[in-house]
């Protein structure tokens, strides 16, 4: 990956704003098969993520929440990215974004072959470490959704 320029910087932060100000599937799914909700606790968000599952794969996916800018674009993005995928799939594009995020200031040479190009303004947060958990709380409440684990 390029070093990470402040042009790049503003084309993340670009994209993580659209996502802020215009959730994609920020509603309630009326008979979810699975749901997960996470808060937390230092700055109060809160997320639920619905899942409806058909057989192995995410049907419909939505969340709800009251939640920072960067936790509601990370929400976005996720649910248009696991939209379609199979559980397993959805599950390690997580572990794909976890690992993103705490690599090297987001320039791991994996990462950009685990993450589809959706995801890649989550990589404006990799370098600033007290934000990883704003990006990463729509994920942990897929997760849990899932597989029923906290």
């Amino acid at each position: 990956m390029a070093p990470f320029t402040a042009s790049i910087a503003a084309m993340y932060q670009d994209a993580l704003l659209a996502h802020h100000r215009a959730p994609h599937n920020r509603r309630v799914i009326d008979t979810p098969t699975v749901s997960g909700a996470r808060k937390n606790p230092v700055c109060g968000d809160e997320i639920t993520v619905m899942v409806s599952l058909a057989s192995d794969v995410v049907h419909e996916v939505a969340f709800i929440g009251r939640s920072c800018s960067i936790a509601t674009a990370s929400a976005s993005m996720m649910t248009d990215a696991v939209q379609g995928l199979a559980v397993g799939e959805a599950l390690a594009l997580a572990d794909a974004v976890d690992r993103m995020l705490h690599s090297a200031g987001g320039s791991s040479e994996s990462a950009p072959e685990t993450l589809p190009e959706s995801l890649t303004p989550l990589r404006g947060v990799a370098p600033f470490p007290g934000r990883h958990g704003c990006a990463m709380l729509p994920w942990q409440a897929l997760r849990e959704a899932l597989t029923g684990k906290r």
